[in-house]
């Protein structure tokens, strides 16, 4: 039997010669488009998500640290009622402009970069879950899970459907047949005031953002809109803190506001906030 395998064998060693050529041929072309397909693929998608984030990191910074400063000053001072002010709409206008422009960066980041942040690097997908969490503190009801039934009023109006933060977003969006090809750009302030005083379209969508949490505030830990507030606050703070690390182009500042807020939201906001591994900013 062992003879015979091996005459077969050397008859026939021409043939499994080719026959072992074609299988190397065959899994060194698949290793080939492997590399050079899927290897590229990946490359190109982490090569674009880092240009992305370096182009439009400072803006959204600036924003979110504009924003950032608005909601502190309208938290600590909200017994003013400097944005319902009927005689004055200051307030008002430049705290829904500065809502509006961070919701428009991050237009313009998710435009340009959605898959590439999505499915790339692991530092792209931190900036994701980072990113994503402000829009969570927004619209998310996660935060008042686990509480007892009244122990908080008006938790489903204390909130801001997603895509009217999307269609926010879209607003701000400077659109010009002569902006083609040019970095985007955000309607200026003037121009804003203007739309939001002439059209439908603005104030209805700009509604959704007042009526969920800058309207109506009555500072108790009872009431969903103030906690809702806070969260944001709190969230977008941690944001900030991300982006800047180091604090070179803001300053640091500590996360004051969980002692305010019902202590089951604040457990809620402490986790994420622990999970983001930024302890020392927080305030017991």
């Amino acid at each position: 039997m062992n003879n015979l395998l091996l005459s077969s064998i050397q008859e026939h060693t021409l043939l499994w010669i080719l026959i072992s050529a074609g299988l190397g041929g065959i899994i060194g072309a698949v290793i080939k488009f492997i590399f050079e397909t899927v290897a590229a693929f990946q490359y190109q998608q982490r090569f674009t998500a880092k240009k992305m984030l370096r182009t439009f990191r400072h803006p959204l910074l600036r924003a979110a640290d504009s924003l950032d400063r608005r909601l502190e000053n309208m938290i600590n001072f909200i017994g003013k009622k400097w944005y319902e002010d009927p005689y004055d709409d200051y307030y008002r206008l430049s705290t829904l402009y500065l809502f509006g422009s961070y919701l428009g960066w991050c237009k313009i980041l998710e435009d340009a970069a959605y898959l590439e942040l999505e499915a790339s690097d692991r530092s792209a997908r931190e900036f994701s879950i980072r990113f994503y969490r402000v829009f969570k503190a927004l619209t998310g009801f996660w935060y008042f899970s686990g509480l007892d039934e009244g122990e908080i009023d008006g938790i489903e109006e204390a909130t801001v459907p997603r895509l009217a933060l999307t269609a926010i977003s879209e607003l701000m969006l400077h659109n010009s047949s002569e902006d083609k090809g040019q970095m985007p750009k955000l309607l200026g302030f003037v121009e804003f005031a203007k739309q939001l005083r002439e059209s439908s379209e603005f104030q209805k969508w700009f509604a959704y953002l007042e009526k969920g949490i800058l309207t109506d505030h009555k500072p108790s830990k009872a009431s969903a809109r103030w906690n809702r507030l806070l969260v944001v606050a709190s969230i977008l703070r941690a944001f900030v803190a991300f982006l800047d690390p180091k604090g070179r182009q803001t300053t640091p500042r500590q996360i004051p506001y969980l002692k305010r807020m019902n202590p089951k939201v604040a457990d809620k906001v402490r986790e994420e906030l622990l999970e983001m591994k930024i302890q020392e900013l927080i305030v017991s």
